[in-house]
């Protein structure tokens, strides 16, 4: 050995001793992260390549599947009729209106003219209300709205329309005061004619939850105060004649109206059920138990109110034609096939989603008319096997 050889030996590092299995596999999984944390440029061995970024790929299948789902027409129960959105700012600008106009009239007053009609409107209102008036009575007592109405015209649409905001304003108050008293005032009787009657004939009167501050019973009516003001409008115009503008409703008043009348269709067997009229509150004292117990239903009852759902979906149906010749973005075929399932018309309910997919391939209810026909299809078949 040479000089250079013994030199290089003596400064040589000792040869460690070999590693355990639990070391290889520690210095191993250093390893591993080292190279993750330099950008993972090591490839993995063997198979393990091929599964490199499948998350991403798992998710974007995942949503794909979901939505191939969801866009498959299956049979779903027709339950959910269609209703008319009315734009809630129209309707406050309506409102507003009307409440300048009464304002107007409060402060400027009405012309001798138009006072006149607004006592022939209140004359008319009596007999209407009043069960017992003739057709006669009620002719005459409209002939003496029509002919005040040319002369109140005369002063200008602006002062009948003061008029109209006027009695519209009272008639709303004397409705609130209706709901908390349970009384009907002679002014509602003059602006409402025979409401309360109409109320309480369409199922449109409830019991109120506590006792009136008069002593009887509190009753709360079913629309809100839009819909309270329309149905004045439209029973006023219709009394006083006057359609063209600037009378007449505006077009979401009409839809809020309909979107009521649908939501509460007129049912006959529920209206001579729930809306007749209180008994008197001395009468009802007296009898107090007899008013928590159900009593025996005659077989007219019963009759009545196993065919109160379908005279609500033919009331439905001709409500959705009439909303659908005032407002055509209203989906009307679709409307009616609901109705028409209800009914049990299946074969014809499926003819009316079929012509709203043939006029609205796509929309937002497209997908909706796709499962409602198919539920159409399935019962209608059934019927035939």
């Amino acid at each position: 050995m040479s000089r250079a050889e013994s030199v290089a030996v003596k400064h040589r590092e000792p040869r460690s001793a070999p590693a355990s299995r639990a070391d290889a596999g520690a210095l191993a999984s250093r390893a591993d992260a080292g190279a993750a944390g330099r950008g993972g440029t090591g490839a993995r061995p063997g198979w393990q390549r091929h599964l490199e970024g499948w998350q991403p790929g798992l998710v974007a299948v995942l949503i794909a599947g979901s939505a191939a789902v969801l866009a498959v027409p299956r049979p779903v129960e027709p339950a959910e009729l269609p209703l008319p959105l009315a734009d809630t700012r129209a309707l406050e600008r309506a409102r507003e209106a009307d409440i300048a106009h009464a304002r107007q009239a409060e402060q400027l007053g009405l012309d001798a003219e138009v006072r006149e009609l607004g006592s022939a409107i209140r004359a008319f209102g009596l007999v209407d209300a009043d069960a017992d008036h003739t057709e006669a009575e009620l002719l005459a007592a409209r002939k003496r709205v029509l002919d005040a109405v040319g002369p109140a015209l005369a002063q200008g649409d602006e002062a009948v329309l003061r008029l109209r905001a006027y009695q519209l304003s009272s008639f709303v108050r004397e409705v609130r005061r209706f709901e908390s008293t349970g009384e009907e005032s002679g002014e509602l009787r003059e602006l409402g004619g025979d409401f309360l009657g109409l109320l309480r004939r369409s199922g449109w009167l409830k019991r109120g939850d506590a006792r009136s501050r008069g002593g009887g019973e509190a009753r709360r009516v079913a629309m809100d105060g839009a819909v309270l003001g329309v149905l004045f409008k439209k029973r006023w115009d219709a009394i006083v004649g006057v359609q063209r503008e600037p009378f007449g409703l505006a077009l979401d008043e009409e839809r809020a109206l309909f979107r009521f009348l649908l939501s509460h269709p007129v049912s006959v067997a529920r209206g001579s059920r729930d809306l007749a009229a209180p008994p008197p509150a001395d009468e009802a004292a007296a009898r107090p138990t007899q008013a928590s117990e159900p009593g025996p239903r005659s077989p007219a009852a019963a009759l009545r109110d196993a065919e109160a759902p379908r005279a609500a979906e033919q009331y439905r149906l001709k409500k959705i034609d009439e909303l659908a010749a005032l407002d055509p973005s209203y989906p009307r075929h679709l409307a009616r096939g609901v109705a028409l399932y209800r009914l049990g018309k299946f074969v014809q309910s499926a003819d009316a989603f079929r012509s709203h997919l043939d006029e609205h391939p796509d929309g937002a209810h497209t997908l909706r008319a796709q499962n409602y026909l198919r539920a159409a299809l399935e019962r209608a078949r059934e019927e035939q096997l």
